[in-house]
């Protein structure tokens, strides 16, 4: 599938790890199809962000100060600006207990911690292609 290269897409980067923000940024870069790269680095802050800007695709880490990835996932609702499909979890803990939380919150998309550029990469064209 071609990456278009026309910059018109947001990500938002939802991780309290800083280190791991950065990796997820330059993966996106290389993509070449993103306008914007926004950060929050924990739950509070991006449902700010979320509420008030639309995002292409959302990485989401569970483990987070504040308010955790499963209690983000809850805010989700129809018919906001960001849908529940745009969301992929990217997370080092994604034990069966969790998975069932992500799934029956209604995420399909999954990224386990550590994950190379080619799964990063992959995971994000499989949810902008679900949104053309």
């Amino acid at each position: 599938m071609a990456v278009s290269k026309i910059l018109t897409k947001d990500l938002l980067i939802v991780d309290d790890d800083k280190s791991i923000c950065e990796i997820m940024k330059e993966y996106a870069i290389n993509m070449g199809c993103f306008r914007n790269i926004v950060f929050a680095h924990d739950g509070i802050l991006a449902t700010q962000k979320l509420r008030n800007q639309k995002f292409a695709v959302i990485m989401l880490d569970i483990n987070m100060p504040k308010k955790d990835g499963i209690d983000l996932l809850k805010e989700f609702e129809p018919g906001a600006i960001n849908a529940k499909s745009s969301v992929v979890v990217a997370s080092g803990t994604l034990d069966k207990e969790v998975i069932g939380h992500i799934i029956h919150a209604g995420v399909k998309n999954f990224l386990v911690k550590p994950f190379d550029e080619g799964q990063f990469q992959e995971r994000v064209l499989k949810v902008l292609s679900q949104s053309n």
